[in-house]
Formats: C-alpha cells, sequence, structure tokens
C-alpha cells in the first residue's frame, strides 16, 4: 500500500480526481455542503455504493441534501445517541482500491480553508487495511435514512429556523415518528399568507380586538420592568382574570381580558396573583421582554412557576403557565387552554390527553419555530403587528366554544 498525508486542498483535488476515475463511491462523513467537489460527486451519482451524510446540529447544507432526494444509494443518518462524526471517502474500481481518511468534512471549510490532516491510502481490495474500512461503511448500514422530498423539505425548514442560532438543534427526522409527524402536521407546514387568512377570520372573537388587547399588554410590559410592579388589575388582566368590576375601577372596560384563555377558574393561580406573590412575578421575569427565547429559559421559568405553588395543594399548570408566557411574549408562545388544545393538537400531531408544561415546549414550541409563518421575514403594512403577536393570534385558529 502507498500512504501519503493530505490536507484540506489536496483532500478536495484528490476527491475530485477519485471521484471520476472509479467505478464505485462510498461515503460516510459526518456533514457536507455544495462545493465544486460535491458537484462532481453529484454528477457521477449512478456510481453511489453508499453515501451517508451526518445532519446532527442542522450543519449538512439543505441544498446538498434536496439535490440528493431520490438518488440510489444515498442517505442521511438516522437521529441516535451521540454525534455521527466520521470522515470516510471509500472508493473501488475492480480490484485496485483508495481511501481518504481524516478530519475534513465533505464541506467548503473541511475542503478549503480549514486546517485539516488526513490520509491517503492507495492499495489493493483485498488489503486488510480496506476490509477494515469497508466493514466500517457496513456498521453504518442501520443508521440509513433514504432521503424522500419530504425529508429534504422539512430538513430545509428546520435548518432555516436555527440558522441564526450559535448552536444549532440536531434535526428531527423520519425515524423519530412522533417528533416527525409534528414537524409535518399541516400548522407546522403552513405558509404566512394561509396563518393571515384564518387569523384574521376569527370566528367566534374580533381580529381587530383581539390585536389590541395584545398591544395594550405588551404596552404594560413595556413600561414596568417587573412583573411585580404591575397594579394589581394590571397583573390580573394578564393573567386573563380581570373581573368587570375591577376593570371599571382601574379604567381597563375597552378589552376582553379573558381571551386567549380565561383563568378565573384556576383557583390557586388566582390567589397567588392577588397576594401579587413575589416568586411568581420573578419566574415571569426570567423570560426576555425582547431577543430570542431559549429552551433553557424556558425551563428555568417552568421550574420557577412551578415552585411558587409549593405550599399548594392544587398545582396550576399548563394553562395559567403559558397563559403568562403568551402575553409576554405573544411573538414566540401560545396559550394552552381548554379552548384551543383539541385543535391545536390536531394541527400539531399530538395527544391533547397527554399534554403538560414539560413537554409544551417539544409539542408545540419547536414544531411552530420551523414553520414557513413563524420564520417568514416581518412584513410591512397592516401585517407587522401580526407577526409580532403570532404565536399567540393561532387562539384566532383554534379556539372552539366550550360547553
Amino acid at each position: 500500500m502507498k500512504i501519503s498525508l493530505v490536507n484540506a486542498e489536496s483532500t478536495a483535488r484528490k476527491l475530485s480526481v477519485l471521484i471520476r476515475k472509479h467505478d464505485s463511491i462510498s461515503i460516510a462523513v459526518a456533514w457536507g455542503g455544495i462545493t465544486e467537489v460535491a458537484e462532481t460527486l453529484l454528477a457521477h451519482s449512478q456510481k453511489f455504493e453508499s453515501v451517508l451524510l451526518g445532519v446532527d446540529f442542522s450543519a449538512t447544507e439543505a441544498a446538498l441534501v434536496e439535490r440528493l432526494v431520490d438518488v440510489p444509494n444515498a442517505y442521511v443518518a438516522k437521529n441516535r445517541p451521540g454525534c455521527f462524526h466520521p470522515k470516510i471517502f471509500y472508493f473501488e474500481t475492480a480490484d485496485k482500491a483508495e481511501a481518504i481518511i481524516g478530519s475534513a468534512n465533505f464541506t467548503k471549510g473541511g475542503l478549503g480553508p480549514n486546517f485539516e490532516a488526513g490520509v491517503h491510502v492507495i492499495g489493493k481490495t483485498n488489503d486488510p487495511f480496506f476490509e477494515q474500512v469497508r466493514d466500517q461503511i457496513k456498521a453504518y448500514a442501520q443508521l440509513r435514512l433514504a432521503i424522500t422530498s419530504e425529508l429534504a423539505e422539512s430538513y430545509k425548514r428546520q435548518t432555516k429556523a436555527v440558522a441564526s442560532k450559535s448552536r444549532q438543534k440536531s434535526p428531527i427526522l423520519p425515524n423519530d415518528r412522533k417528533g416527525w409527524a409534528r414537524m409535518n402536521s399541516p400548522l407546522a407546514k403552513m405558509e404566512w399568507p394561509q396563518f393571515v387568512k384564518l387569523v384574521r377570520r376569527d370566528e367566534y372573537h374580533d381580529f381587530k380586538k383581539r390585536m389590541k388587547l395584545v398591544q395594550a399588554i405588551q404596552q404594560i410590559f413595556s413600561r414596568n420592568p417587573s412583573f411585580a410592579n404591575l397594579s394589581l388589575a394590571e397583573a390580573k388582566g394578564i393573567a386573563g382574570m380581570l373581573g368587570k368590576n375591577d376593570a371599571e375601577a382601574a379604567g381597563l372596560t375597552n378589552f376582553e381580558w379573558g381571551w386567549f384563555g380565561s383563568m378565573g377558574a384556576a383557583g390557586t393561580f388566582s390567589e397567588l396573583i392577588g397576594l401579587e406573590d413575589d416568586a411568581l412575578a420573578a419566574a415571569v421575569d426570567m423570560i426576555p421582554s425582547r431577543g430570542d427565547v431559549t429552551e433553557a429559559q424556558f425551563n428555568n421559568y417552568v421550574l420557577a412557576f412551578t415552585a411558587t405553588f409549593s405550599k399548594s395543594v392544587r398545582v396550576a399548570r399548563l394553562a395559567p403557565a403559558t397563559r403568562l408566557l403568551a402575553m409576554k411574549r405573544p411573538d414566540v408562545f401560545v396559550c394552552v387552554n381548554r379552548g384551543n388544545i383539541n385543535a391545536l393538537a390536531e394541527a400539531l400531531s399530538f395527544a391533547p390527553t397527554t399534554t403538560k408544561l414539560e413537554n409544551y415546549w417539544a409539542r408545540v414550541i419547536e414544531p411552530i419555530r420551523q414553520a414557513p409563518w413563524y420564520t417568514v421575514e416581518r412584513p410591512r403594512g397592516r401585517d407587522a403587528a401580526l407577526w409580532d403577536a403570532r404565536a399567540a393570534m393561532l387562539d384566532a385558529i383554534y379556539y372552539r366554544p366550550t360547553i
């Protein structure tokens, strides 16, 4: 066998030659992208024995996945514990074999400006080293997921949604059946024009009045750095439990405070609001008023919100907790309540009876955050305000009167 050291530039150059030269191509690589080498590979797809791309942290370019739709023997790696991280490029013609193995991914960086190191090995197919390489590639067979148009479309939506994040999440793929169903549910695939049409229809309430309520609540938050600074009437209004008499006394009669989830029947929660509980206010303050809201911040809120009920027999959970979230950040959260949970569940493909605050992020927030209606750039004109409250306004689509 002949062995030589390669860097990023020489890896790119040699891969282009080997792709053209050999009859069989097998690749197992963590991440890939559209490059000149990738174009060469795509032009020789009839030679694929197995081309397996990892998509952990959504780091493989969606454009490359899209180009591999329905290509025989082209796959992405299934969701699994641990990162799919190999960089193996193996080629065969008759009894001759070559492989490049090292640190370089099949990306612009790995085949360009990065500092990479690997080995280029040339020999016979029956050399023990190449037998090990083939065995290693075969070991990955259980991870293969064929690349369908539905998979590529979903992956594109998910990568777009996390593109600005410093640490991107791995995509949900078809082998995660429940997660995949949510990520490809009707609401998760809805486009912005359809969303606007359905929200503005608002069959059971009034769209304009809803928007005025959200905007009024946002103004209350903007005037007060902490939930603890709110007047009792303002806190009750935001919590969805401001009665008619209290509203009149506070001069807040222009709004239907029970829309987006009336919490008047949530006894323990109502008591805490009435007591102007500092711990509950501190929980609400954990959610930032602007910018991205992370899952970690949400989880901290859940722990703090739950802790406020530690001395109570009954613990208020999903509806009251998400009501506060939706009113503070209507661009991120929707209040899941008795009036909308069944329709939301159908639209997002989850079981309403098993939905709770702890799985609200995975079942509701993650799917909508990659939906086209959610990731669209903020429009100009009359729909700009709706965009600012787009998550909370899902209630206008999915609310149904309860008996």
